[in-house]
């Protein structure tokens, strides 16, 4: 069966970056980067509702997906900017749309600290430049006490649903469709999720260097001078409302989207999610 998208990698960073390509090459760029954990196909609906006016790419970040894995000591936010630059400058990028769902948001931000000219627009999808505790240590410790292999996919299903239970609503076919490029089987038997277990070596633990972080994504969300779109679901344990008041006051003209009855992160298949994107993107 013919894909909607080429599969592509470059070495970047002594690293094979694997990314998806819908085509479209004369087209506005828009790169999309995904959250921790999950890798290019999160945003296979979104690229395929807007490939036709966009040239839509969805980049791997290293130790996800397809691409590599690396030496533990690369997964962090200063390597994946990097590894970002070098995606752009590689491709002859010089100006992008830019998404970023929840980790893929940081990115951003660090970025446009850097860079802040190179964005035509910027969504964030249920993050900002704080993170409130309790999402992030759910998030660390599902990370860091996963299994690397379960007997069963049911048991990895579980395993998902216990770390999002605003998911138990969808039913079952479509979360198992969902998920089916967050996992693989092993050769010896069992299933896995598709990253790198020691990408959790990246979090910051010295208060010092967390404090220097958000104050540099908020540096680069604040010098942002393009249209921006903010997404939250309204369950999120991860993007206070506090945050979401303060992004408000930095930056007026930002959109905001609510999803009712979601926990971090939105899909971005969600109803008023795609009407807003369609809106944000024409």
């Amino acid at each position: 069966m013919t894909t909607p998208y080429r599969d592509e990698t470059l070495t970047l960073n002594d690293c094979k970056i694997h990314y998806m390509d819908w085509g479209n090459a004369g087209a506005p760029p828009l790169v999309m980067v995904h959250g921790l954990t999950r890798q290019a196909h999160a945003f296979d609906g979104t690229a395929e509702r807007l490939r036709e006016r966009y040239h839509c790419m969805a980049l791997d970040v290293r130790g996800r997906g397809e691409s590599a894995w690396a030496a533990p000591e690369t997964y962090n936010y200063e390597q994946y900017v990097a590894d970002l630059l070098a995606f752009l400058e590689a491709k002859g990028l010089t100006e992008v749309h830019y998404l970023g769902t929840s980790m893929g948001g940081h990115i951003g931000m660090h970025l446009a600290a850097q860079h802040a000219g190179l964005f035509l627009s910027f969504l964030l999808n249920d993050i900002g430049p704080e993170s409130a505790a309790a999402g992030s240590e759910r998030i660390q410790k599902h990370v860091g006490e996963s299994p690397a292999s379960y007997p069963h996919l049911d048991d990895l299903l579980e395993r998902e649903l216990e770390r999002f239970p605003w998911q138990r609503a969808i039913p079952k076919a479509q979360f198992e469709r969902a998920l089916q490029w967050q996992v693989r089987k092993n050769e010896n038997g069992g299933w896995r999720f598709h990253y790198d277990p020691q990408i959790i070596q990246g979090r910051l633990t010295d208060p010092k260097l967390r404090d220097a972080a958000q104050e540099r994504m908020w540096r680069g969300f604040k010098a942002l001078t393009c249209p921006i779109m903010l997404v939250r679901g309204e369950e999120s344990d991860l993007l206070d409302m506090s945050t979401v008041e303060a992004m408000q006051g930095a930056q007026p003209e930002m959109t905001l989207v609510r999803v009712p009855g979601v926990g971090h992160a939105p899909s971005l298949e969600e109803y008023p999610v795609v009407k807003a994107l369609e809106k944000f993107y024409s």
